[in-house]
């Protein structure tokens, strides 16, 4: 491994994370017996999941306001965004240092993003329909198929089951923030009903630098309009068959001329109907039918459209085998492009079929995992992943894991037109890695405490090459290895029996192998720290955000340098009476100036208050 500084700052970080045991008294955030599926893609407790997945609960998604799901992923331990601008503004993840287009990002179990882009427009989903965000990081390929090297974000909507009664709330701020959200949810008899709706406005602020291209000195806003919609029907003998969608229509102001106005509208949506139930004696069964739209208009000097989709099919079932788990099943995914820009290739298919089995056995709890798909333009590719974990003691757990995984180029990639002498390069081959992990994880009266050391080794990294030097023209190629080592370690305390307190710290070093250079927009350390104190009625907390030194250029070109920076947020919620509380948020309190991306403005000093009604039924 190379973290050098960064491992010996993350172990000076922990050591006093020890002192809060003391005080500890239960664990905050998600419990241990909280139940996730996308570890295993069947449920579990957190307990009982081999490989170590991240849970933002409701509470998360409360204290976080009228914010974005990108910028609340980021208080995770391995996750870095990265976002163009303020809210609504282009955004994106990177996962243990893969790279942007390395994650799988599925809403309510329907895979989404763009083909042609490769990544999912995280900023578009309202945080005011999710009811949580499950985070597996690490190589998934063998569960969930192309492009999970990084790992996987799955985002659930609100439901009945774990979000039930009447959410209302208005939410005010400064760039002329308006938010007004609502949400209701109940089981009727045998019928459970979700539906939620959301619509915000800000003004924004000028998104750009006077040094950037097309930089236009005015405020570059943004608009969206969400609705989602769940209906799920219990027909007896435990089988179950429901309806689920969510569509969100967001207008965003950008530069892109210095006298023109741009604005991107674009549309994420979600349609799907599953059946699950036993299928046989003994064998659960889930089908799930879906669609997703990942659709893009510009309007101003650059007018265009873009509109990418996915069909997919999925059919898995559970069968008790061996004192264990057994999982089994078959997928099918396509992907169409329709743009007012010609693609030499529109679609692609892709089948697959998976196989897995889960189980415990005395102290030692096993994971192993096996998929096989067949690409219309890339052929065959076989994955797996073999995990582990030993309870050593009431209070302590090891675990280890090693797993390969893939990434199939985009549409850009391969077949973009020609533009000033920049195309797609349909020669690409896909992406692969093989990555290991070992960790710790440690419980004692209420206090929760991980580690995890990892390694990702990827191939035929795929990146934008200037061919030939100078020319200003770009093509991708497959260029080089990327070497990703790094270390997380987590913490989760209550001390006493009102304050809480989370932490996270992540050492890493993401480097292009051929030419040393640390891999563009992602840190060598970043770290976060969340309190929150109840008194009485009112609940107060913050935010701290650790982000290392980076370059915006793959080979650390000179001026490209970005400096490493703090943020402090501040919230606090009052209990005005059973149905009514008041919520506030001050979002980088110092008013700190910084970059994410070069040429872009991050979001300054704002703040804004939130008047929330949940009737008790």
């Amino acid at each position: 491994m190379h973290l050098r500084t960064p491992v010996a700052l993350a172990l000076a970080l922990s050591a006093p994370l020890s002192a809060f045991a003391q005080a500890a008294s239960s664990t905050p955030a998600s419990t241990a017996d909280d139940v996730v599926v996308t570890a295993t893609r069947s449920p579990q407790s957190v307990r009982h999941a081999v490989r170590p997945v991240q849970v933002i609960t409701a509470e998360d998604i409360r204290v976080a306001g009228a914010g974005s799901l990108t910028e609340l992923l980021r208080s995770l331990a391995g996750v870095e965004t990265v976002t163009n601008g303020g809210l609504g503004q282009s955004s994106s993840v990177f996962m243990r240092g893969a790279s942007a287009g390395h994650t799988v990002v599925l809403l309510d179990g329907v895979r989404i993003g763009s083909a042609t882009l490769g990544t999912a427009s995280l900023e578009s989903i309202p945080l005011a329909l999710i009811e949580r965000v499950e985070v597996l990081p690490g190589p998934s390929s063998s569960l969930y198929g192309a492009d999970a090297i990084g790992g996987v974000i799955q985002v659930f909507t609100k439901s009945a089951t774990r979000s039930p009664g009447v959410n209302l709330a208005l939410t005010v701020g400064e760039e002329e923030l308006g938010q007004l959200a609502g949400s209701y949810a109940a089981r009727l008899g045998d019928t459970e009903v979700a539906l939620g709706a959301n619509a915000l406005r800000t003004r924004g602020h000028d998104a750009t630098t006077s040094a950037a291209w097309g930089h236009n000195p005015d405020r570059d806003g943004y608009r969206d309009i969400g609705l989602s919609g769940r209906v799920v029907q219990h027909l007896g003998g435990g089988q179950q068959v429901g309806v689920q969608l969510l569509r969100s229509a967001g207008t965003a102001d950008y530069d892109g001329s210095a006298t023109a106005d741009n604005r991107s509208i674009d549309r994420t949506q979600t349609l799907a109907a599953h059946w699950s139930g036993p299928l046989l004696a003994g064998v659960d069964s889930t089908v799930r039918l879906g669609r997703s739209w990942d659709q893009s208009r510009r309007e101003g000097s650059d007018p265009g459209h873009i509109d990418t989709t996915q069909d997919q099919l999925s059919w898995l079932n559970h069968v008790a085998v061996g004192g264990g788990t057994l999982t089994a099943g078959l997928e099918w995914l396509r992907q169409g492009v329709d743009s007012d820009t010609a693609y030499g290739v529109t679609h692609r298919q892709v089948s697959s079929g998976l196989a897995g089995w889960r189980g415990t056995v005395g102290a030692l709890s096993v994971q192993a995992d096996v998929r096989g798909d067949h690409n219309s333009q890339f052929g065959d590719h076989f994955t797996g992943q073999l995990a582990g974990a030993w309870q050593l003691s009431p209070t302590l757990r090891l675990r280890a894991s090693v797993g390969s995984a893939f990434k199939a180029p985009t549409f850009n990639e391969l077949y973009f037109p020609d533009s000033w002498g920049s195309h797609g390069n349909p020669d690409l081959k896909p992406e692969r890695s093989v990555s290991t992990e070992v960790g710790a994880d440690w419980t004692a009266d209420g206090l929760t405490v991980g580690a995890t050391l990892f390694s990702n080794q990827i191939r035929d990294l795929i990146q934008w090459v200037e061919t030939p030097a100078g020319s200003f023209a770009y093509i991708p190629q497959n260029t080089s290895r990327a070497q990703i080592d790094g270390l997380t370690l987590t913490a989760a305390a209550e001390l006493g029996r009102a304050t809480r307190v989370r932490a996270q710290f992540t050492a890493q070093s993401p480097e292009d192998r051929d030419s040393g250079a640390q891999l563009q927009r992602r840190a060598r350390a970043f770290g976060n720290l969340h309190l929150t104190h109840a008194i009485g009625a009112v609940t107060v907390g913050s935010d701290l955000g650790w982000t290392g030194r980076r370059w915006d250029s793959t080979d650390q070109t000179a001026g490209t340098q970005m400096g490493g920076y703090a943020l402090v947020a501040l919230f606090g919620t009052w209990k005005l009476a059973p149905d009514w509380s008041l919520e506030g948020r001050v979002n980088n309190l110092t008013d700190r100036r910084y970059e994410q991306a070069q040429g872009y403005v991050p979001t300054g000093r704002q703040a804004q208050l939130t008047l929330r009604w949940t009737p008790l039924f």
